[in-house]
């Protein structure tokens, strides 16, 4: 470690780890919840016991951002629909007074805020490793492996891992992030032992192949691999900010990082804007990256080249799917290469099928057919409004985001754009992120 490293992870140190007060204020938070979760889990002959797990119960959590997760244990032998009947009643009871609402993975889970902390109550199956019914059954686990392997000082090597995840934006395994897990923080840290080792680890990063880019495999579960579930551009993105601070180690990576903003590319953006039934969040994110990747697809068949898709959304009802183009004009005419000579009929139907609408048909110096034809769309705004007005179903996007854009879908940019933004937050970081280099560049 050198000198300077260790001067800006001393004061980090302070930054990632609880004092006494946040320590005591979560600790009440946490034991009320349980024990309601508890009694309420008394009139269910199913459960079998109620579980603290998460970063707090693994004390791994960070100062002003720690959830209260309560897991509710079900006998095995119960049906899924039971168990999910059960795993809701007994968070809807345990939260009744504090506004508790359904949430959904795998399997639906109560949700609520107590004293200004978000608490989750997760229905999971009582099993041995290796038995798994659910995908929480894992969670329990978790926390007794991370007690019996992270030792006090490991644990602030997790903790101030996670915050630098969370800083350069790769922190979060949802959908919507494709990111680190807070486990997958501590495996690494499990791992590599320190918080350095584990970024020095990262910056000579090698993918493992195409198909397996980063794995990562679950001390408990030997088949889970918790690589899967990160995006390839997360991972590069922990690469290239892991490099960044080797270089030049700074504290700026332990709160809100960013790389270079470029507000001067924002004219060139055309963001599709709409409005949509509620969603849960995970099959909200889930519709709407698949339509943008299909949006986009589309669109550089046409010819269009697009520097960054992204999507964004206020997580209740209102969406966007933002695009910067590299160009958002084409030339009113395109090449289109056909059969080599020596395919005699698929020369002849090549030409035959365009004849009447080609601008010219020649023979080539590769010896193939080649023609000039006039485009559909020359222009990306027309393309699109093209999409929302008739191409909707075609597209292959979700039925949920179909169906809004054909209700209410529309296309900004330029001054509408800015003026959208400006009343929505959520547009506006989204925004800010497309027209912002990675951190580390």
């Amino acid at each position: 470690m050198t000198g300077a490293t260790d001067r800006v992870l001393s004061k980090a140190r302070r930054v990632v780890v609880p004092d006494a007060r946040a320590k005591a204020t979560t600790k009440r938070v946490a034991d009320k919840v349980v024990s309601r979760v508890q009694d309420a889990a008394r009139r269910h002959k199913e459960v079998t016991g109620v579980f603290l797990g998460g970063s707090y119960a693994k004390d791994t959590w960070l100062p002003g951002d720690v959830d209260i997760d309560v897991f509710v244990k079900i006998a095995p032998s119960v049906a899924e629909a039971k168990f999910e009947e059960v795993g809701l009643s007994v968070g809807e009871e345990a939260l009744r007074g504090y506004k508790p609402g359904k949430k959904y993975a795998q399997h639906p889970y109560t949700e609520a805020t107590v004293d200004r902390f978000k608490v989750n109550v997760v229905p999971c199956y009582d099993v041995k490793p290796g038995e798994w019914k659910s995908p929480a059954d894992r969670s329990v686990h978790h926390v007794v492996f991370v007690k019996k392997n992270l030792d006090d000082e490991a644990r602030v090597q997790v903790r101030l891992l996670k915050r630098f995840m969370k800083a350069v934006g790769v922190y979060g395994a949802e959908i919507e992030k494709e990111g680190f897990s807070g486990y997958a923080a501590e495996v690494l840290i499990y791992s590599y032992t320190t918080f350095e080792s584990t970024l020095r680890s990262f910056a000579v990063f090698v993918p493992d192949s195409d198909e397996e880019y980063f794995t990562l495999f679950d001390p408990i579960d030997d088949k889970r691999d918790l690589g899967k579930a990160m995006s390839k551009e997360t991972v590069a993105r922990m690469v290239v900010a892991s490099r960044a601070f080797i270089e030049s180690p700074s504290l700026e990576f332990f709160k809100n990082v960013s790389g270079k903003a470029r507000p001067n590319l924002e004219r060139l953006l055309y963001v599709i804007a709409f409005e949509h039934e509620e969603l849960s969040e995970d099959t909200l994110w889930g519709e709407l990256k698949r339509s943008a990747r299909q949006i986009a697809k589309h669109l550089r068949e046409e010819g269009f080249t697009l520097a960054r898709v992204s999507a964004a959304t206020d997580r209740v009802r209102s969406s966007a799917i933002i695009l910067l183009p590299v160009v958002d004009a084409l030339p009113d005419l395109e090449e289109r290469v056909g059969p080599g000579i020596e395919l005699a009929e698929g020369a002849k139907s090549f030409a035959a099928r365009n004849r009447a609408s080609a601008e010219l048909i020649w023979v080539a110096v590769d010896g193939r057919l080649h023609l000039l034809t006039r485009r559909r769309f020359a222009s990306l705004s027309e393309f699109l409004d093209e999409i929302i007005e008739s191409r909707v179903d075609t597209v292959g996007i979700s039925k949920s985001v179909s169906k809004a854009l054909k209700d209410n879908g529309r296309v900004i940019r330029g001054e509408k754009l800015r003026k959208e933004a400006a009343k929505k937050p959520w547009l506006r970081e989204a925004l800010a992120q497309v027209l912002s280099d990675s951190v580390g560049t």
